[in-house]
């Protein structure tokens, strides 16, 4: 699914993510929402096969890290099945960067066509390939999390949203970035 030529230059290190304070389990819990959110934004974006996301994980050397987590990959769940501990925020930190800079044409793609929307006073989901992320996204959340309160609005925002994020996740150092960010919205 992933030619070699579409793979980062150089991988990251889960040393590169350093943690100066112990978390508590309130900001473990917010963590672990928001990493939930970031892989259905990938999962919408392009299918994620539980093989090619194994591979990932050992090329990136966090396999054994993320092994439950790359089981439970493929089975649709309302709820989370808890709280991610810092090592496996961690591996996903690095294989979410991984996922989110081979895919950054297609990040780019829909953040141009939003833009186009934008711009011509319409809805995003009055272009196509948003329409389908959209859709994507939201099946896939409300199959893996459920829809609480939020509208379809509010999702659709946060599906958008989620595309600004994995431009910057998929960036050199985007790893870091995400780190830093999971860190300070957990505050």
């Amino acid at each position: 699914m992933f030619s070699r030529e579409m793979m980062p230059a150089s991988t990251p290190k889960l040393d590169d993510l350093l943690l100066t304070a112990k978390l508590d389990p309130s900001q473990l819990q917010r963590i672990t929402a928001e990493l939930d959110a970031i892989s259905i934004a990938i999962a919408a974006l392009t299918p994620l096969d539980p093989s090619e996301l194994r591979k990932i994980a050992q090329e990136l050397q966090v396999e054994p890290i993320v092994s439950d987590w790359l089981d439970d990959w493929s089975i649709d769940r309302v709820g989370s099945h808890g709280e991610y501990n810092i090592q496996q925020i961690r591996a996903l930190v690095l294989i979410f960067h991984y996922l989110a800079r081979v895919h950054q044409p297609l990040v780019r793609r829909n953040i141009n066509y939003w833009q186009e929307t934008i711009q011509a006073d319409r809805l995003p989901i009055q272009s196509p390939p948003l329409a389908d992320y959209i859709g994507n996204f939201i099946t896939i959340y409300q199959a893996r999390i459920g829809t609480g309160n939020l509208s379809f609005e509010e999702l659709a925002q946060t599906a958008l949203n989620l595309q600004i994020g994995l431009l910057f996740y998929g960036s050199p150092n985007g790893h870091q970035r995400l780190w830093t960010a999971l860190l300070q919205r957990s505050q």
